[in-house]
């Protein structure tokens, strides 16, 4: 269960009403890593195994998924614990993307934001971030949390523990493409991302040194490409 019910107030046009709306939950999750509390963080309880592995990647802890010897996880106290293989020779971080594939038609850039903004839990409660990855229009995967970076690490988790090859993917996210969105999606190895909201400057300056196609304000007939419109068919 992702949601309560609670009896709120209601003021609209000089009049009150008493109601019942939907609320999205939000509780801690302690995170122990090789016997040792690591982070307690707060999100929504849904996909606990990939947040805490996508967690653990962009924390520079992982570099994949074959690194997690064991993943354990109590509901009733909220507890996740993740026991590493013995250490070996790290694989290298993905490479940037670069300005190749995969290509990608506005209206597949459409179908992906239409996607985000269906999001079931956002329109219940408005209080969620969403995301999802697809291959070209075909949706793979899409999560929702109230951290936006928590549902960054959750996409991560997925790639990992899929073993997807992520050069092959398309990334959207309902949140502004900030520094800290941008570098996570860099460091997934992720070419193309797509959002209804804004960049930032240093979000833009990181996707254009890594090779990363940002695509911002993507809402119903309108979209930007701020970097490599080349995957797009602009020249």
């Amino acid at each position: 269960m992702v949601t309560s019910i609670r009896r709120i107030y209601r003021f609209t046009a000089g009049k009150w009403e008493e109601l019942a709306d939907t609320i999205a939950l939000e509780t801690r999750l302690s995170i122990h890593l090789d016997g040792e509390l690591l982070q307690t963080i707060y999100f929504l309880p849904s996909d606990p195994e990939l947040l805490v592995l996508g967690y653990l990647f962009h924390a520079g802890l992982i570099e994949s998924g074959d690194e997690v010897e064991s993943f354990a996880f109590d509901p009733d106290q909220n507890r996740a614990w993740v026991k590493r293989r013995a250490p070996e020779a790290k694989a290298a971080n993905p490479a940037p993307p670069g300005a190749g594939t995969p290509a990608i038609s506005p209206a597949t850039v459409r179908q992906l934001a239409d996607a985000l903004a269906g999001n079931r839990l956002f329109r219940q409660t408005g209080a969620v971030h969403c995301g999802l990855l697809a291959r070209q229009d075909a949706v793979l995967f899409s999560t929702e949390d109230t951290g936006r970076l928590n549902v960054l690490d959750k996409l991560t988790g997925f790639l990992l523990r899929e073993r997807l090859a992520p050069g092959e993917l398309i990334l959207a996210f309902s949140g502004r493409l900030t520094a800290q969105v941008v570098n996570r999606v860099a460091r997934m190895g992720i070419p193309v991302v797509v959002s209804p909201a804004a960049p930032t400057s240093e979000g833009l300056g990181i996707a254009a040194a890594q090779g990363i196609t940002l695509v911002g304000f993507a809402r119903g007939e309108r979209f930007n490409v701020y970097t490599y419109p080349e995957r797009l068919g602009v020249s």
